[in-house]
């Protein structure tokens, strides 16, 4: 029965005015799908068992994947959280909303995810970590990540947004839980260290706690009854605290774990190969809610590749870092573009130190401290190691230019930048870079060559 309708059966029928709003409401949240995103910090795409983890277990986040679809190719911008964060929210690349180093602000009168959800009648709240300013910009519910039950129970049948921001698996890691350091497996672009190990271990523990903790969310989504109605996903900011992940643009850093449930509409245990950008997100949010995205925005609508109408989606991901933002020093800007089979990467600071929290320690202020432990180990066995001194070597002192054949490389290991035969597609991948920065209004433009 429509909403028209149904309203005027009820005003015939002398219903008071109040009831009868109350269900014209009703009606319009059956329409409309609830939303959820379920976005965590620092897990990187391979440490989910859907993604082919081995020995690592995620079952939560798994059995969310085979009710729904699960994207191989999702990326971010960049590999920091709160330009990472601003971009999801903003549908914008970091240069065109502003925040572009971490713990920077989005520019005054940036819109957000509230700004185009709540005209199409949504209640728009973040629950747990925010990592975004100003907050006028990002007008939110704003409740504590212990409040999720609390709003999901005040929802009372009208349409919402929610995004529910773990902590998890950010460093500090959890130093017990149910993995051993000599069983657990590393990417091949890390050096196998003991210390590494024990890292990594720790990290798998707090993989662990994330993914009961994203146990626990949907099971309140089950509890309220919510799952027929809730287009669900699950993401994370970027990729994990290691050398090659985090703050570089190498896949490690910006390829994401999404997976997508939405029971009726995403068919269950499918998988996409569309490359989407986390700028994507929003616009698919408005056209599912029956909205028409700006166009002015850098992301667009992915929803037929949900609903099976088409099974691509963007032809080039486009990413970008220039410094940390809380480290001196760390100015080390980078740009890249990746497509299905390429990934090309210009390094506009090559003569300087890629440095960060790893390398270096946080310097000044909370949490002070020197290089992480598996680093120090890193750089004892580059005195006697040639390949692991070239790979201490290349994680911060790169060439001007990367090229990588993520067919036959996907650990990006092996530099074809000088390879003749690479020639026009260096050519091609520089320009299709060069159009990017000229349309974001990057400021470093000129020092692409």
């Amino acid at each position: 029965m429509s909403e028209v309708v149904s309203r005027r059966r009820f005003v015939a029928s002398t219903v008071a005015a109040g009831l009868s709003a109350a269900l014209a409401r009703g009606a319009s949240a059956k329409r409309k799908p609830n939303f959820v995103i379920i976005l965590s910090d620092d897990h990187g795409r391979l440490y989910t068992g859907c993604y082919g983890a081995k020995g690592l277990r995620t079952p939560n986040i798994d059995r969310l994947a085979s009710q729904g679809m699960v994207f191989s190719h999702a990326f971010t911008a960049t590999a920091m959280c709160a330009p990472s964060r601003s971009m999801l929210y903003t549908a914008l690349f970091p240069h065109r909303n502003g925040a572009h180093p971490n713990h920077s602000a989005v520019r005054r009168g940036t819109r957000s995810l509230p700004h185009y959800l709540k005209p199409l009648g949504y209640r728009v709240a973040l629950a747990g970590k925010t990592h975004i300013k100003p907050r006028e910009c990002f007008p939110f519910e704003y409740v504590p990540l212990r409040g999720v039950e609390r709003f999901l129970r005040s929802v009372r049948g009208e349409p919402f947004c929610l995004v529910i921001a773990t902590h998890y698996p950010h460093a500090p890691w959890l130093k017990t839980g149910p993995y051993d350091a000599a069983k657990v497996t590393l990417r091949p672009d890390l050096l196998d260290t003991p210390e590494t190990r024990q890292a990594m271990a720790r990290y798998w523990n707090t993989v662990d706690a994330l993914d009961r903790q994203v146990g626990q969310f949907l099971a309140l989504l089950k509890r309220f009854g919510l799952e027929e109605n809730t287009l669900c996903i699950y993401t994370s900011d970027h990729g994990a605290q290691f050398p090659f992940s985090k703050w570089t643009l190498y896949d490690a850093g910006i390829r994401v774990p999404f997976i997508v449930r939405w029971p009726g509409r995403v068919r269950p245990g499918t998988q996409t190969d569309a490359m989407v950008s986390f700028v994507d997100v929003l616009p698919t949010l408005v056209e599912a809610a029956g909205g028409v995205p700006p166009a002015d925005l850098d992301g667009r609508s992915f929803l037929a590749v949900l609903e099976g109408r088409k099974s691509d989606h963007r032809d080039i991901i486009y990413a970008t870092h220039t410094t940390k933002g809380i480290i001196s020093g760390s100015y080390y800007p980078i740009r890249a573009v990746r497509t299905r089979t390429h990934k090309y990467i210009v390094n506009l600071n090559a003569e300087g130190k890629f440095t960060n929290v790893v390398t270096e320690g946080r310097k000044g202020g909370k949490g002070a401290g020197g290089p992480a432990d598996y680093w120090l180990s890193w750089l004892e066995l580059a005195r006697r190691d040639p390949e692991a001194a070239a790979r201490v070597r290349h994680y911060q002192h790169r060439p001007p230019e990367e090229l990588y054949d993520l067919r036959s490389d996907p650990f990006e290991l092996k530099n074809l930048a000088n390879d003749p035969a690479q020639r026009r597609l260096m050519d091609k991948l520089r320009a299709e870079l060069r159009a990017w920065m000229k349309q974001q209004g990057d400021p470093l433009l000129a020092k692409l060559s």
